[in-house]
């Protein structure tokens, strides 16, 4: 198990060895790179720039979140004993340190399943300052740009959260959010680009959090980024408290997060794909055990997906804004492996879903694909795998229709029959646009 550390000021930090590897958060101190790797180093000048006090317990969250996020990108799943599953201990500084020694079993439970990880947690007392709003006239106009404001919406840069801005932003909806983005290397132009195809004016938290490995391990970074909604909601939940504290209003609480149905639940194509290996970034299950922790710690805010029951090309020929939508969708990005080579690939499972949808809503332009041709493909031994997997779940569902059966492979399902009727034809759904796409694209 490889313990790491992490804490603000690197003068608290232990020396680097084979299993212990410093962090340091935060950018209260110089940072030598030499001896430590980093995260979080721009992200509390974000939130002074607020302009609006933000509360300790929402420090400690986004802190623990910045510190999951970091040892996910740093211990490399090629080095488990498994290849996959990895065991980390992570040492973290926070306010209140009796609250999340006594949640530690339920965030324990709760990354497990998200990663499919070992994690254990110790924490203990931060002596680091709280971040103060900025005196400045940026950050009072910000502050008053919050002002009015009733939730906060998850914006990516994808094609989902683009059609989710856009039907709140372009037309009349009961929520009046704070977009909040994270951006990774190339993302944020993207996500600039569909911005400015909204309408109406909109507030933003644009942040990152930039895991960085110190100088002698560069280059070492796991890709797989299992943890990575944790953070993205962590910093959601601070965007809930900047709009209470900016409008004086306690009962603000709604999270939107647009994902469409089918890739929420993310049924495993395959046996050996069955647990973390499909990704349960907004998997319902997740969510609601999220949305638990965060209510015992105080929090109280509850997670909205208005696509739950639609599927991505549902959510395509439905946009309240088709012309909007159709310029937004080649500057969005879904691929899973956009950040190795800032084009995306074409054949990985984000992107057959996304090119099925664009195929289903009879879009014409769609974003280039180093792999535009998908034939090709299909030969190719290294490339090949997401696309036979597609199509022996096509294969094994037409022969059983065990639609249930198949999704709780991904994870346990809600409770109402009602709701779980939906999920399965939605999934069904979702499934017949890439089959549908793949007959056309491969024959």
């Amino acid at each position: 198990m490889i313990n790491y550390y992490f804490h603000n000021d690197p003068s608290k930090l232990p020396d680097y060895s084979e299993g212990c590897h410093p962090v340091q958060l935060y950018k209260t101190h110089d940072y030598d790179k030499t001896k430590h790797s980093k995260a979080s180093r721009s992200l509390l000048e974000k939130v002074r720039k607020l302009g609006v006090p933000i509360d300790a317990d929402a420090i400690d969250l986004v802190t623990i979140a910045s510190a999951v996020t970091a040892a996910d990108s740093f211990e490399l799943r090629q080095n488990a004993a498994d290849a996959w599953s990895r065991q980390m201990h992570l040492h973290i500084p926070v306010k209140d340190e009796n609250l999340w020694t006594l949640l530690s079993d339920k965030l324990v439970s709760l990354l497990n399943f998200l990663t499919g990880d070992q994690w254990k947690f110790t924490f203990f007392q931060s002596t680091m300052e709280l971040p103060k709003p900025i005196n400045s006239n940026n950050a009072k106009k910000t502050c008053n740009s919050l002002k009015g404001l009733n939730s906060v919406c998850l914006f990516s840069g994808g094609l989902d959260s683009a059609v989710g801005a856009i039907d709140i932003l372009n037309a009349k909806s009961k929520y009046m959010p704070l977009l909040v983005s994270h951006t990774y290397k190339g993302d944020g132009a993207k996500q600039r680009a569909i911005k400015s195809l909204l309408k109406s004016d909109f507030a933003e938290l644009s942040y990152s959090i930039y895991p960085s490995l110190m100088e002698p391990l560069k280059g070492k970074t796991d890709i797989s980024m299992r943890g990575r909604s944790f953070n993205f909601l962590a910093m959601a939940v601070l965007g809930i408290i900047a709009l209470r504290n900016a409008n004086d209003d306690s009962n603000i609480d709604t999270i939107i997060v647009p994902e469409n149905g089918y890739i929420s639940i993310n049924p495993p194509l395959t046996r050996r794909r069955i647990g973390s290996h499909s990704t349960r970034t907004t998997h319902p299950f997740f969510l609601n055990k999220l949305e638990d922790l965060l209510k015992d710690a105080g929090f109280h805010v509850k997670f909205v997906n208005p696509y739950q029951f639609k599927t991505k090309g549902e959510m395509l020929a439905e946009c309240k804004d088709q012309v909007a939508i159709a310029k937004a969708i080649p500057l969005s990005v879904s691929c899973s492996h956009w950040h190795r080579r800032n084009i995306q690939c074409g054949y990985c499972v984000p992107c057959l879903i996304r090119r099925a949808s664009v195929h289903h809503a009879n879009f014409k332009k769609d974003a280039p694909y180093e792999n535009q041709n998908l034939k090709p493909v299909i030969k190719e031994y290294k490339k090949r795998d997401d696309i036979q997997s597609v199509q022996a779940a096509i294969i094994r569902l037409n022969k059983s229709k065990d639609y249930r059966g198949w999704l709780r492979q991904s994870g346990n399902l809600p409770s109402d029959p009602i709701t779980r009727e939906k999920l399965e034809s939605t999934i069904e759904r979702g499934l017949a646009e890439v089959e549908s796409f793949l007959k056309a694209a491969t024959v």
